[in-house]
């Protein structure tokens, strides 16, 4: 698993994610999306800030302010929008998001999400590391992580001044 640092460093493939609210024992999947470019799905969810699911124009919304984490999941059939599709439904089910993507399946999806095997590879797929993750901190981390970096350059000035 890849844990990425910023938006920016995503990857722009196919992928199925999940953005996580909470931390620690309250974490919870909040949204489960598909993306046929992470990078670009993901900075309009929490960057632009444009998408339905936050904009409001949706019966239910997301507040990006609350996303805490990011998880996705690649897989080289994604590249097909009927896997992306299948695979999403079966996230549903592994993960239960609050909120969920998608209304109608497409046939072609439909017809895959039947498929056994198809069923087996993407459980096992969403039952394993995911291929990355990006944490968001929150204001409180920010702040814990200021004053540990304050104290460390205190210590550096001290060190400094003794020799």
């Amino acid at each position: 698993m890849h844990k990425i640092p910023k938006i920016s460093a995503l990857p722009n493939s196919p992928a199925i994610y999940a953005l996580y609210g909470g931390k620690g024992q309250r974490k919870f999947v909040a949204y489960i999306g598909i993306a046929d470019k992470l990078r670009q799905r993901i900075s309009q969810h929490l960057v632009r800030r444009d998408s339905s699911i936050v904009t409001g124009t949706s019966i239910v919304s997301l507040n990006p302010d609350y996303v805490t984490a990011l998880k996705w999941w690649e897989y080289p059939d994604f590249s097909n929008r009927e896997y992306l599709e299948a695979a999403e439904e079966i996230a549903f089910d592994i993960f239960d998001p609050v909120l969920r993507s998608r209304g109608k399946l497409t046939e072609s999806a439909d017809i895959l999400l039947k498929d056994g095997e198809f069923h087996k590879k993407m459980k096992v797929l969403f039952k394993n590391d995911p291929s990355g993750s990006l944490e968001f901190p929150d204001f409180q981390d920010l702040l814990e992580r200021l004053t540990d970096l304050e104290t460390e350059i205190k210590d550096l000035k001290s060190r400094q001044a003794i020799k």
